[in-house]
């Protein structure tokens, strides 16, 4: 593990020795500096490399193909308001996910996004199953329950 030293930094790789992290020493397309922190040993950000220009490239397209899937699941959106519909749109995710159209961390955050919204959903209908028998109790001032 490295070694940290007293300002917070790893000893040596982050911080410069006056304990102010290096700024990039290139210019925006606008124009202005580059305000992003430099990685040592360069004068460069990891944008501004020449050196990583390949890897910036395909970590672009990686996150643009990563966007376009996640627009493709807004594209086919349905109403997620009934326990039948969560159960469609879960066996949905689990066969898109089994045949790789979906990201195994996409498909993660999207069953989390279900359970949270079935919780939401059985809380509304038992909301309204108490409103209804609220409403078929007699005018008394007691009830029954």
């Amino acid at each position: 593990m490295p070694k940290r030293d007293c300002r917070g930094g790893v000893a040596g790789r982050t911080v410069g020795g006056n304990g102010v992290q290096p700024r990039c020493t290139a210019q925006t397309q606008q124009g202005a500096p580059c305000r992003s922190f430099a990685v040592p040993p360069r004068p460069y950000c990891r944008m501004h490399d020449p050196e990583r220009a390949a890897e910036v490239q395909m970590s672009r397209a990686k996150g643009g193909a990563h966007a376009s899937k996640l627009r493709a699941i807004a594209g086919r959106r349905s109403k997620l308001d009934s326990p039948r519909a969560l159960l469609a749109f879960t066996a949905t995710l689990i066969h898109r996910t089994v045949e790789r159209e979906l990201e195994p961390d996409v498909a993660r955050c999207a069953f989390y996004g279900l359970s949270l919204q079935r919780q939401l959903v059985e809380s509304s209908e038992l909301e309204q199953r108490i409103a209804a028998l609220e409403a078929q109790a007699p005018a008394r001032g007691r009830r029954r329950w």
